[in-house]
């Protein structure tokens, strides 16, 4: 029990660190899932059995006159608290210019054995939303500003919500999918309403798996974004990945695990004209720490 109880208290600290020192919010903008899935879902919490920590940041350029590059950052701690049970905190932030987004998230999962082969996960999350403009940051008004907007005379403008996340994760032998449901309520936090994700090993030979996967996003105004993926694993020591996004982004990545460290690396290359006369190609960079 002593030991439960540090692993929360040491979770809880973690949160309002990162609350104290976040002014930012969330969305979903996650090419490395395979080695992230905790991003998308609170169910997926304790998945490895081990306490893991992550950095994952990103960027893609706008080409726009006058926007800003899109920044993305996520930074998550899984805890186990047990062999069912395991705790998560979840801190994404995406920044563009004077505009930020922050989301912190505290959750919860256990699982359940079904079978000798299948188990199910169900997460619980509760989360902290906030928007944020800083007119002193980078703010460059167009045509279509009201420059008397009284809201334009303060330093800064934020908005806070509370949102409430719901995750199930099903696992039969080498397949697994889930679903999650992260704007619970009637006040709409500003993340996805329906995330999707499953995958299934293929095993080549003795040191290979091959790993396809696909991730379902659908946002608040019934928009949605899908992404396949396939990643080719050697002994847990390396992986390759190559990958297509339905807004016309082909995605190439690989990665490296050294002594319970795991680096990762995705690049976004924009192939459709309509969509690369606007944005610029995305990198991603992962740092996965086994504790």
């Amino acid at each position: 029990m002593k030991y439960i109880a540090k692993k929360i208290v040491f979770s809880l600290v973690l949160v309002l660190f990162i609350i104290s020192s976040g002014k930012a919010q969330y969305q979903l903008n996650n090419r490395l899932i395979q080695q992230n899935k905790l991003g998308v879902n609170v169910a997926y919490a304790g998945e490895l059995d081990k306490t893991r920590m992550s950095l994952v940041v990103g960027s893609t350029p706008n080409k726009v006159e006058d926007a800003n590059t899109l920044k993305w950052q996520q930074v998550t701690l899984d805890l186990p608290l047990g062999s069912k049970l395991a705790t998560a905190t979840v801190f994404t932030k995406i920044a563009a210019g004077s505009f930020s987004q922050m989301q912190i998230k505290q959750a919860f999962a256990y699982r359940v054995d079904l079978s000798e082969n299948q188990t199910l996960s169900v997460g619980f999350g509760l989360s902290f939303n906030q928007q944020n403009i800083d007119f002193k940051n980078g703010f460059t008004p167009n045509s279509f500003v009201d420059l008397n907007d009284p809201y334009l005379s303060r330093e800064n403008f934020y908005e806070n919500k509370l949102g409430l996340e719901l995750g199930f994760v099903y696992k039969f032998k080498n397949f697994q999918f889930s679903v999650a449901l992260p704007s619970l309520g009637k006040e709409k936090p500003y993340n996805n309403e329906v995330t999707a994700y499953t995958e299934y090993k293929f095993k080549v030979g003795k040191e290979l798996d091959l790993v396809p996967s696909i991730l379902f996003a659908q946002t608040q105004s019934n928009r949605y974004e899908l992404t396949n993926s396939l990643n080719l694993n050697y002994q847990k020591r390396g992986w390759l990945q190559v990958g297509y996004v339905d807004n016309g982004q082909i995605n190439m990545g690989f990665g490296l695990n050294i002594k319970g460290l795991g680096i990762g690396y995705n690049f976004g290359y924009v192939q459709q004209d309509k969509v690369s006369a606007i944005f610029g190609n995305s990198h991603q960079f992962g740092l996965f720490f086994n504790l």
